[in-house]
C-alpha cells in the first residue's frame, strides 16, 4: 500500500523549503509518499528547464537537492524526527534529463542512535538508475536543533519532532 507522508512543517510560519515548501512558487513543493511494500519514501518530479545546468540535463545541484530530499522524508518517516543533514556522497552516472518524469526514492540502510544512513537514486521512467547517493543524518538534540534553526517561533508541534 501507498500513503502519502505528511508535511508537518508547511504550517510553520515562514517554511519555504526549496524542495518540499508547498508554497514556494520558485521550488519543486515535492510531495513524498510511503510505500509499504518496499519501506521505500518516493516521489515523481519533472523538473522543468529552468532546474538546467546544461540544456536538457538537471543540474548537479538540483539532483543533489532531490536525493538529500527524498532521503530527509525516509529518515523523518522511520524515526518521526528531525534530522540535519552531515554528509551526502553522490554519483552522477547518467544523464538526468529535464522536463521529463523523474522517480526519486529513498530508503533507510540503518539507525544507529542519533545517526541514520539512507540510501538514494534517482532514477527515469522505464526505472533505469542515474543519480545514486547515500546520505547520512544526525538527530541533534533539542537544544542544538534550536541552536541551528533558531527558537523563534518553533513551537510545540515542531518541537514534538526534536531529539531528546
Amino acid at each position: 500500500m501507498v500513503k502519502e507522508i505528511e508535511n508537518v512543517f508547511s504550517d510553520f510560519p515562514g517554511y519555504n523549503c526549496f524542495a518540499c515548501g508547498p508554497r514556494n512558487t520558485h521550488g519543486l513543493r515535492l510531495r513524498f509518499f510511503l510505500d509499504d511494500e518496499t519501506n521505500e519514501v518516493f516521489t515523481k518530479v519533472a523538473p522543468e528547464e529552468y532546474f538546467s545546468g546544461w540544456p536538457g540535463v538537471v543540474h548537479g545541484g538540483v539532483q543533489c537537492a532531490l536525493v538529500d530530499e527524498v532521503a530527509f522524508w525516509a529518515t523523518f518517516s522511520e524515526t518521526k524526527k528531525i534530522a540535519l543533514t552531515a554528509k551526502i556522497e553522490i554519483l552522477y552516472s547518467k544523464k538526468v534529463p529535464s522536463g521529463e518524469t523523474l522517480d526519486v526514492r529513498a530508503g533507510v540502510r540503518s539507525v544507529r542512535g542519533r545517526q541514520v544512513v539512507v540510501d538514494s537514486a534517482i532514477r527515469d521512467g522505464d526505472g533505469n538508475s542515474l543519480t545514486k547517493g547515500t546520505v547520512t543524518y544526525v538527530i541533534p538534540r533539542r537544544d542544538a536543533l534550536l541552536d541551528v534553526l533558531g527558537p523563534g517561533g518553533l513551537d510545540e508541534k515542531i518541537l514534538r519532532y526534536a531529539g531528546d
